[in-house]
């Protein structure tokens, strides 16, 4: 049996993996903080994009 681990969240895998609420994250969505896909009409979000997004915000803050 093969499994395969998803790459692409939905818009609530997408706020618990970040340990945000949904509002925050279609807040930093529509500010460009965080980038999205949209395929057949849903917005997804592709974890290394968010991986990506918390090791910005932790180099940005350890620059302080």
């Amino acid at each position: 049996m093969l499994i395969v681990n998803k790459r692409l969240l939905n818009s609530k895998e997408a706020a618990a993996y970040l340990s945000i609420s949904r509002s925050k994250l279609y807040q930093w969505v529509e500010n460009a903080k965080i980038i999205s896909v949209r395929i057949d009409g849903r917005r997804l979000f592709d974890v290394l994009d968010l991986d990506e997004f918390v090791n910005n915000l932790k180099k940005s803050q350890n620059a302080k």
